[in-house]
């Protein structure tokens, strides 16, 4: 038993020495790839890839996808995306999603990008993912329509602050789609889309134009609500912002004196239920981030 035991522990040594190479070459990789040398980042993730490295082999797909340091090349970037998604890689699954969304490397096909997007979304750490899911259960798009259900992923997006599922809250807020029309919600939702990067927002669908939006409502509301919102918004982006340095030190002092714990943070906001996007949003269109979406 002993004996066994030892064998074990030995070869979970060797395992975990080897992986450091192995983590060195793909720091390597994206260090090359953001110096823009992406003949230094296929070479190197390429030996990570063929090891079974699946960041690597996500990568090696995107430079095959969007032809870095390699001719343009989508089956290729579709075979290397599929050997990371084999092995539960969030950003293999999402892209995979996209490409069959969009009809690219093969027929477009709603269901089978469903079925992706579901599976990055349920890794718990691919948030355009779940918007992805949300999009499409509340279009009817390669699965049954079904607002509750689409409304949840869309809410849990905006919460993991995906700036696109904000935004569509907004607009189902504002429109009533399968919500009471709540122009403070909406107010609330077109501005938090704003917190992220807005060309990225835009990306993701040309339509969504949260500073018209947020103009038009404000002419609407009076100063009273405006006033809640505005109060709202700076509560839970404070909530939400990491502490200074100066900031954290002080806290650390106080609970190193302090016998009682500190009192917890205050919860981030929550939203109430919600659905897809008016007029604004484009009816039919894939999100542009499949074509310009970075590295992770």
């Amino acid at each position: 038993m002993n004996r066994l035991l030892r064998l074990l522990l030995s070869t979970l040594a060797i395992l975990l020495l080897s992986s450091v190479p192995l983590l060195a070459q793909f720091d390597d990789g994206v260090a090359a790839m953001q110096q823009g040398d992406y003949g230094k980042a296929l070479e190197v993730w390429s030996a990570d890839a063929n090891a079974g490295d699946a960041r690597a082999q996500y990568s090696l797909g995107y430079l095959y996808q969007f032809g870095l340091g390699v001719p343009m090349d989508l089956f290729k970037a579709k075979e290397w995306y599929e050997k990371a998604a084999a092995q539960n890689n969030a950003d293999a699954l999402y892209a995979l999603g996209l490409l069959y969304e969009a009809g690219k490397a093969g027929p477009r096909d709603l269901a089978q990008a469903m079925a992706y997007y579901r599976k990055a979304a349920d890794t718990g750490v691919q948030v355009d993912a779940e918007y992805a899911v949300g999009r499409l259960i509340l279009r009817g798009r390669g699965v049954a329509r079904d607002p509750a259900e689409g409304l949840k992923w869309l809410k849990k997006a905006a919460l993991h602050r995906q700036s696109a599922a904000q935004y569509m809250l907004g607009a189902a807020y504002e429109a009533g789609w399968g919500v009471t029309p709540d122009a403070v919600e909406a107010l609330y939702w077109y501005s938090r889309s704003l917190d992220g990067d807005v060309v990225e927002l835009q990306e993701q669908d040309m339509a969504f134009q949260p500073k018209i939006a947020i103009e038009s409502l404000r002419r609407r509301l009076s100063s009273e609500d405006i006033r809640s919102v505005e109060a709202r918004l700076k509560k839970d982006r404070t909530a939400e912002r990491p502490p200074t340095a100066k900031a954290a030190k002080a806290v650390k002092a106080t609970e190193k004196h302090e016998e009682k714990p500190a009192p917890a943070a205050p919860p981030a906001q929550a939203t109430a239920t919600q659905t897809p996007t008016d007029k604004r949003a484009a009816e039919d269109g894939l999100p542009q981030d499949a074509l310009t979406r970075p590295l992770p």
